[in-house]
């Protein structure tokens, strides 16, 4: 029988974001948000369960989103989903995860 997963408290999701095109505007902590916040009601509608932003580096556009650890998988997957905003063609690739 496999272990339990222990599935309480935080987990911290960094992923990097990428671009098919470079786009015209900076990419920021706003847009960063903005575009998560987009592909979470995009996939999941309004049923998306409490995350934070926690940090954006613009240079290595790498992000860390704030979830409870039960949430991990579902917003993830949303994530991964998730390919075009406003016509520019995007992807997530996961960096890491980390107990908070």
């Amino acid at each position: 029988m496999a272990p339990k997963v222990k599935e309480h408290g935080l987990r911290e999701l960094t992923v990097k974001l990428e671009y098919e095109r470079e786009p015209k505007d900076r990419v920021d902590f706003e847009t960063f948000k903005s575009i998560i916040s987009a592909a979470y009601i995009y996939v999941l509608g309004q049923t998306v369960p409490s995350y934070t932003i926690e940090s954006f580096d613009e240079k290595s556009r790498k992000g860390t989103i704030v979830m409870n650890a039960e949430h991990l998988n579902l917003l993830w997957a949303a994530l991964s989903i998730y390919g075009n905003h406003f016509g520019q063609k995007i992807a997530f690739h996961y960096f890491s995860i980390k107990e908070e």
